[in-house]
């Protein structure tokens, strides 16, 4: 929902997609190439990385959200048919599923602070 606009859910992408600048917002203000300026104009010294930023998308998942979108009568026809056809065909991503995705992510530490990670994308 932060990268495609899904039609009648205006506030909830737009709250993912700021979401998503936030965490790019965040990582460039704590990377290692910052630089302060504690001394004078002139002489700056260099900042180290005080954290590492993880943009997690963690999939479409099972949760009351998803059965109440399933069920919406005011939400987008072909939106509601799809969180119900997922729901009923199972593709619907378990929130154990995606907790234990993150972990392995986190674990490998093989991300760019800052960048977008996707369950499905893992």
């Amino acid at each position: 929902c932060a990268v495609e606009p899904f039609p009648t859910m205006s506030i909830y992408c737009a709250g993912k997609s700021g979401r998503d600048m936030f965490h790019s917002v965040l990582a460039k203000e704590h990377s290692s190439n910052l630089t302060q300026n504690d001394k004078g104009a002139d002489d700056k010294e260099e900042q180290k990385q005080t954290f590492k930023v993880l943009n997690y998308a963690p999939g479409l998942c099972d949760t009351q959200m998803t059965d109440d979108l399933a069920g919406c009568a005011v939400l987008d026809e072909g939106l509601r048919k799809y969180f119900s056809t997922s729901k009923e065909e199972k593709k619907l991503v378990r929130p154990e599923e995606t907790a234990k995705k993150l972990v392995q992510i986190l674990g490998l530490d093989d991300y760019e602070s800052g960048s977008h990670v996707d369950y499905y994308d893992v």
